[in-house]
């Protein structure tokens, strides 16, 4: 069931609650500290390129129970983990809901071209065609870190509503994340946080939390 695969996904994301937003936290404590002159928006690129980094430094060195680093960081510092049985690579967004489009380049868009999840509900949601997630982070204004859980089917252009069929904040802690619960509605796939959790704000429908 459609259910069941997102709760396993939510399981599976679940164990990278505290680290990433211990890593983060402290890659941007690090940035304010050290090189405060990066704050102007002028250098946004800068802080983007730096707070990745810095967050790779600190998960090589942290406690991440079944996922570890993956891919080439050395590549313009992209950041990936795995568990083995899911991937995900973290890219920054820089509002609630913007979804990076894959752009041209072709393994990108492969990588963003997950079947949908009411095509495999019949099937182990495990293997390199249904497990590809993404993780979008980004700093408030507060310098607290914020993450969602992405689930893409299909490419789109630069500029169009994304095309994915799960999104789901990956909240501060896994007991917050395993304590929610969802429910399908039949507009969609997309997660929700419940009414309460959103400050009265409606949302589009999909698996609601």
């Amino acid at each position: 069931m459609v259910k069941d695969e997102v709760t396993a996904i939510r399981d599976a994301t679940a164990g990278l609650c505290e680290p990433l937003h211990d890593c983060f936290a402290w890659a941007s404590q690090h940035q304010r500290v050290k090189l405060p002159e990066l704050d102007s928006p002028s250098y946004g690129w800068a802080r983007t390129h730096l707070m990745r980094a810095l967050a790779h430094h600190r998960l090589s060195r942290s406690a991440l129970g079944s996922w570890t680093l993956s891919g080439n960081h050395r590549r313009n510092g992209e950041l990936w983990l795995t568990d083995g049985n899911y991937r995900t690579r973290l890219l920054h967004g820089y509002r609630d809901d913007h979804v990076p489009a894959p752009g041209p380049n072709h393994q990108r868009r492969v990588y963003y071209s997950n079947r949908r999840l009411v095509e495999v509900r019949q099937e182990p949601l495990i293997g390199p065609v249904d497990s590809k997630l993404l993780i979008l982070w980004r700093i408030d204004q507060d310098q607290a870190p914020l993450f969602r859980v992405v689930r893409p089917v299909g490419p789109w252009r630069f500029g169009a509503t994304a095309n994915v069929d799960l999104d789901f904040p990956l909240l501060a802690t896994a007991d917050d994340l395993l304590g929610l619960r969802f429910e399908p509605q039949d507009e969609g796939l997309e997660l929700q946080l419940p009414r309460e959790e959103k400050n009265d704000v409606d949302g589009a429908g999909g698996f609601a939390w």
